[in-house]
């Protein structure tokens, strides 16, 4: 005889009693092995959220009346630091991330250590107390300490040897200083039988002047580049630096081997020291070539280096190093 009653298998029952203890030990074990906890176990996340947001976040300054990712013109009211562009500083956030700004990095070297770990977190409240972590933020390039404008970018403290700490690095293009960049035919000499091409700049100047020469197009095989004046004085070789690439290299920097053979060359750069240039006054700067005729080459009014600058952009690393 069928009976209405609804019964429970003795399989069924201890199926859910094995689920149900699962699911307690799930539930008591495993977050811990992702939200932060105190201590050490979460400095690894610290670390990587800071590197987040300085490289991500454009940061953001406010008061009762106005806001913006500019904070770093208006230290006094930051709300969050971020070292990423803001090429629109109304917008909290950032087209370009990983992509760091100049005057933001140079800015936060300025800042007071109480700001820093506030706004980046980089503390831990236990039993009521606020306590500090350890930090130092860095940014690195080609093996060692970015430095621009004469400070090496590096905040925070170096900790000891045998100190547990945690490190993350993220790959970013840094606003190093600013280049002008012309094309071969753009050029001009002082004299047209000489070679020596002429280029003006306007001081003072407060980063490395770069100039970056492209589109050679050579038919012989001495064509050379012999040393550069300014204001008709040989420039000693300690006071700039030169680079040359074809079209498939990087830059190699070739300042030890003058002259240069620029015949397979497709760009030249030139790296001079700003202490050249310290006065409000403007600087004749002669490059002195052999077998650099082009029919281009037509013209003895110097071309200005100050109407073509624009930002160079050098690819680095930024570092954070967080301890107890």
């Amino acid at each position: 005889m069928l009976r209405d009653k609804g019964q429970l298998s003795f399989d069924f029952l201890l199926g859910i009693i094995v689920f149900l203890f699962t699911l307690m030990f799930v539930i008591q074990f495993i977050p811990g092995l992702f939200i932060s906890t105190s201590g050490e176990g979460s400095l690894d996340s610290v670390a990587y959220r800071t590197a987040n947001l300085l490289v991500e976040d454009p940061g953001w300054w406010g008061n009762s009346t106005h806001n913006g990712t500019n904070w770093e013109i208006h230290t006094g009211n930051i709300s969050r630091i971020g070292l990423a562009e803001d090429e629109f500083p109304n917008i909290r956030r950032t087209y370009t991330p990983n992509k760091l700004n100049r005057s933001k990095i140079l800015q936060i070297m300025e800042l007071n250590e109480t700001i820093i770990t506030n706004n980046l977190g980089l503390y831990d409240m236990i039993s009521g107390t606020k306590i500090n972590y350890g930090y130092n933020i860095s940014i690195n390039k080609n093996g060692g300490p970015l430095i621009i404008n004469g400070s090496i970018i590096s905040l925070g403290k170096t900790p000891n040897a045998n100190q547990d700490r945690f490190k993350i690095s993220r790959l970013v293009l840094v606003e190093t200083g600013k280049i002008a960049q012309f094309c071969v035919n753009e050029l001009s000499c002082w004299n047209l039988s000489n070679e020596s091409v002429c280029i003006n700049v306007t001081g003072p100047q407060n980063d490395s002047v770069i100039i970056q020469i492209i589109d050679f197009n050579f038919n012989t095989t001495n064509s050379t580049f012999h040393h550069a004046k300014l204001n008709g004085t040989n420039i000693s070789s300690n006071n700039y630096s030169i680079y040359k690439k074809n079209n498939t290299s990087k830059f190699i920097n070739v300042s030890q081997s003058l002259p240069v053979n620029i015949t397979n060359v497709s760009s030249l750069r030139f790296v001079f020291n700003n202490s050249m240039f310290p006065t409000n006054a403007t600087y004749w700067l002669d490059l002195s070539f052999t077998n650099f005729t082009n029919a281009s080459l037509n013209s003895t009014i110097p071309v200005e280096y100050n109407n073509r600058t624009e930002p160079l952009f050098e690819p680095a690393n930024l570092v954070v190093r967080v301890w107890n």
